[in-house]
């Protein structure tokens, strides 16, 4: 890859004297007027075309130099291992988090490029595939995905050339030592299927039929490698358990109703517990790469043993916005909650906040199991880290301060507090300063107080092209950084490791409302920049690309942004289809791979 950081030039260079053929010579007619002038005219009109371009391409200035656009810390590469549907939207990109009565995603390329089935989350889209074309097809779809999505040389390499140091892999819970490239999808029977089954895929414990598509080991260990050889580390985030943890399309079973919580969580029986179990294994197997792969090891930076846990329990059951739908997220059994609560609060004072009582207390315990497995590993003598993420939305809003809702920057300032205080209670401050890091993802595209709109209040708090009120909103709402760190050192002194590994430029969820101007992005991106950088907070933009993610990648492509301010010469965009195309009856296919279409 390329990238412009320099002026344009244009094709107009002074030079010296050069027989062309066509310079006076004796005895040679002279040429007529009307063609000098022609000859003028489209040279003229090639200059102005050239500027023209510059003045698109650039906004009339010069083009913007790397070192003028700061880096976050890091980016996701979502999508790649673990899928969410608003990725293969094509031209139909609406929303983020898709209701689960709607069906967006057209695609997975490059097997998969709309003329088969649409999908909700990976495991539907799993079974749609084996329903009409057999289950060795619908895992060479996966597979080309897996190989093809993320480049290891070419997107690392331009990555680290922009400065950025780390890369987050949301990943699935499922995993196999098999390798997927030697299923040959022509010769399969009944038998050889049940087999299949067995060699990559996992069954879901908490849902009867439900089936997982398994990732390669060597697939992961192998991109560990090439962060290795291009001085990126990797944190690998464990964003799918079996049940569901959350609701909404990153779950991997939406639309079903999470059941993790329900099903599967039994904190008195951690040795039985489905999910403490799968959190150990991967911990081992990290473990064992520092004497069977230590290239691979030296590529990882972190593991991140849960990604946005119980998000928007709060929303559900007493005390929550929906008191009459029943919660996902159960309570604790009261004797655990109270000696959980008590040994959290000991160290509560008027200086400190105390943990209030409620289900968020599963996700608590779950979590600081998590970095008492971690804590008991190799891994942290050997300098890799434990990235501990926790969202506010777990909290029903009778539990928090008044005013937490309403807060004018959308920061959750009382919420951000209570997990402070927790953070405090389940971590020592020389692991907070070395391997333990905590992690709040935040947007602005899901404040209210936060949104811009291209038709204004009360889509948004401001009207795209408000410069004024763009600049209000964005002093507001990208001080949370701010809010976050000092929450933190107040409740857990100075010199802890804090992140939000997920955030965008985005101005709202809905894609036709949110800005998409180059202005308003860039003004986004660099506020959120600046004050994390100023409270000491690492950022990792959501995502890194999504080139079938149609008017989702001005804002949430890391990969065409970066094009866009013209840091990067290349779009993030791609020669396959996502449902655009339709098929004529009498087009040719892949008859190879797809024999029976």
């Amino acid at each position: 890859m390329s990238y412009q950081y320099n002026s344009i030039e244009t094709p107009l260079e002074s030079s010296g004297h050069h027989d062309n053929g066509n310079e006076l010579r004796p005895g040679r007619p002279r040429m007529c007027s009307r063609q000098c002038l022609i000859l003028a005219v489209s040279a003229l009109a090639g200059i102005f075309l050239l500027l023209d371009w510059s003045l698109l391409r650039f906004g009339g200035a010069k083009p913007i130099q790397r070192d003028v656009i700061k880096m976050p810390a890091g980016v996701n590469f979502g999508s790649w291992l673990s899928l969410e549907d608003y990725f293969f939207a094509g031209h139909g990109a609406v929303e983020v988090a898709t209701p689960d009565d709607k069906n967006v995603a057209a695609c997975l390329p490059p097997l998969h490029t709309g003329q088969g089935p649409r999908w909700q989350s990976e495991t539907d889209l799993l079974a749609n595939l084996t329903k009409q074309d057999g289950l060795a097809v619908a895992l060479k779809v996966f597979h080309a995905h897996r190989v093809s999505f993320i480049d290891c040389e070419e997107d690392l390499a331009a990555l680290a050339a922009l400065g950025v140091k780390h890369v987050r892999v949301p990943m699935s819970w499922c995993l196999t030592d098999h390798d997927p490239s030697t299923i040959d999808s022509l010769k399969h029977t009944n038998t050889s299927e049940k087999s299949l089954a067995e060699k990559f895929t996992c069954a879901d414990p908490f849902f009867e039929g439900v089936m997982w598509p398994a990732i390669p080991k060597e697939l992961v260990t192998g991109f560990l490698r090439s962060c290795a050889s291009h001085g990126i580390t990797a944190s690998l985030d464990i964003h799918t358990y079996p049940g569901a943890t959350s609701i909404g399309t990153f779950s991997g079973l939406w639309p079903r109703w999470p059941r993790f919580w329900t099903h599967g969580d039994l904190p008195d029986q951690p040795k039985t517990d489905i999910g403490r179990g799968l959190l150990r294994d991967f911990i081992s197997w990290m473990e064992s790469l520092q004497e069977t792969d230590p290239e691979a090891f030296e590529g990882l930076l972190a593991i991140s043993p849960m990604n946005e846990p119980a998000h928007l329990a709060g929303l559900f059951g007493p005390g929550g916005v929906m008191p009459d739908k029943k919660s996902f997220l159960p309570d604790l059994p009261t004797q655990m909650a109270q000696d959980f609560l008590t040994d959290l609060n000991k160290f509560s004072d008027d200086s400190h906040t105390s943990i209030p009582d409620g289900p968020h207390l599963r996700v608590l315990l779950w979590l600081r199991d998590a970095v008492h497995a971690f804590r008991h590993s190799s891994l942290p003598a050997y300098g890799k880290e434990l990235h501990v993420n926790v969202h506010e939305s777990i909290f029903r809003p009778n539990v928090l301060p008044q005013n937490d809702s309403s807060d004018p920057g959308g920061r959750h300032p009382g919420a951000t507090r209570i997990l402070a205080s927790w953070w405090r209670g389940i971590t020592t401050a020389d692991e907070r300063s070395s391997w333990a890091v905590l992690d709040m993802h935040h947007y602005h595209a899901w404040e209210a107080s936060c949104q811009g709109a291209s038709d204004g209040p009360p889509e948004g708090n401001y009207t795209c092209g408000d410069n004024l009120g763009r600049r209000d909103a964005l002093e507001r709402c990208s001080s949370w950084a701010k809010i976050y760190r000092d929450a933190v050192d107040s409740e857990c002194g100075t010199g802890a490791k804090l992140a939000s590994a997920e955030f965008s430029a985005s101005t709202h969820h809905r894609v036709r409302h949110a800005c998409n101007d180059l202005g308003t992005l860039r003004a986004s991106y660099d506020a959120q920049i600046e004050v994390a950088e100023k409270s000491n907070v690492e950022l990792f933009w959501w995502s890194y690309k999504m080139p079938y993610g149609g008017a989702f990648r001005p804002a949430w492509s890391f990969k065409h942004f970066m094009y866009l301010l013209g840091v990067t010469s290349h779009p993030d965009e791609t020669a396959y289809d996502c449902g655009e195309h339709l098929a004529l009856s009498n087009e040719p296919n892949d008859d190879t791979f797809f024999p029976h279409r």
